[in-house]
Formats: C-alpha cells, structure tokens, sequence
C-alpha cells in the first residue's frame, strides 16, 4: 500500500498559552495545533472536534484530531504525535504503535457511531510533529 506524505517546516511561536502546564503536555498541544493548522490551511479540511474522549466501558481513549472534507464527504481522523527530541527517540512516526493504531480504528467507530455525521468515505491518518528549532511536520495519508 502506498502512503501519501507531506511535509512542512513552521517556525515555532513563543511561549504562550499553555506556558505554565507540563512540558509533555505543552508538546502535545503544540504538535495538535500545528496539525490543524496544517490540515485548515493546506488540505483544506474543517476541523470537527479535538480531543474527543470515550472514558466509559471496555474501550477507552481519546481521538487527538476529527476533520472533515466537504468536498467529498471524508471523515479524516488524525493521530497526532509530536517529540521534542526526535533523534534520541526516533521520531514522532515511530510512537504509532499497532497498540495505538487499533484503538484508534476502534475509537473512531465509536465515534462514528455517537456523532452520526454524514460521510462516505472515512480516512484514518498520521501527523507526526518533531519539534526542533523548526518543526518539521510529517503528514502521512491514510497510514493507520
């Protein structure tokens, strides 16, 4: 299977908001941010939720990103990864564990399932931020 990349440099904001929380937990929102930026402004998607939790049950876990393409009534879900030393660990694409890609394709199910948007098409993608002086943001298309 083929997997569609993009790739894209941005220059990384100042501290702000969020300046005063875990630095794990800045990193996770920065990578979130930057990943809907991503998918607003470059593929023109619209962002549908963020962070949509299911905290009940057997299936636990959180959706980091929901968009949608108007245009073809896609659905895209989006695991965001972002590390601040992607050298010494490998990578944001590397922390996509098959652990992680299967609760995802569940959660997404069940997310379905809850908010009964209109689609034909789902899509379940990657965006994988590795936060450096520049962060260099991997867009990977239908990876999960």
């Amino acid at each position: 299977m083929d997997i569609a990349t993009h790739h894209r440099q941005y220059p990384l904001p100042g501290a702000g908001a969020g300046s005063g929380s875990a630095p794990h937990l800045r990193t996770g929102v920065l990578g979130e941010d930057l990943a809907c930026r991503h998918l607003v402004e470059d593929d023109g998607l619209t962002i549908v939720a963020r962070n949509w939790r299911l905290a009940s049950g057997e299936l636990r876990g959180e959706l980091d990103v929901v968009a949608a393409d108007e245009a073809t009534g896609c659905v895209v879900v989006c695991e965001v990864k972002a590390r601040r030393d992607a050298e010494r660990f490998g990578g944001a694409v590397a922390a996509v564990s098959p652990r992680k890609r299967a609760q995802v394709r569940s959660l997404t199910a069940a997310y379905l399932r809850e908010t009964r948007l209109p689609h034909r098409q789902v899509r379940l993608d990657v965006v994988a931020v590795d936060l450096g002086r520049v962060a260099t943001l991997t867009h990977l298309v239908a990876a999960l």
